[in-house]
C-alpha cells in the first residue's frame, strides 16, 4: 500500500477521458501520456495520504469549479502543444531502421 500519492494524477486522467471525445487530436497511448504529463506539469500537485484526504480533495474539486477549470485548461494547453508534434510511431520507425 502506498503511503501517499498525487491525487492530481487521477483527476487529470479522469478529466482527460471525459474530454477525449471532443479533442481534435490523436489520443493514442503515447499522445495521451504526453498530454497528461504536460498538464500535470502545469498544475499544483495534490498529495494525500489517506482515503479521507482523497475524499476531501475530490469533494472540494467538485464543489468549487476552479480546480476543474484549471485541469481542463492545462489539458487543452497540452493538446495544443502535442498536436502537430506527435511522438507516436517513433519506436516503430527506430525498429524499422535497425
Amino acid at each position: 500500500m502506498r503511503k501517499y500519492y498525487n491525487l492530481m494524477e487521477a483527476l487529470v486522467e479522469s478529466c482527460f477521458d471525459d474530454l477525449k471525445p471532443m479533442m481534435d487530436c490523436c489520443t493514442c497511448d503515447q499522445c495521451r501520456n504526453d498530454i497528461i504529463a504536460y498538464a500535470l506539469n502545469q498544475l499544483r500537485p495534490k498529495y494525500v495520504s489517506s482515503d479521507k484526504g482523497e475524499i476531501y480533495t475530490k469533494m472540494n474539486a467538485f464543489l468549487t469549479n476552479q480546480p476543474t477549470t484549471d485541469i481542463i485548461t492545462a489539458i487543452m494547453s497540452g493538446v495544443n502543444v502535442v498536436r502537430g508534434h506527435e511522438r507516436h510511431g517513433q519506436n516503430e520507425k527506430k525498429e524499422q531502421e535497425q
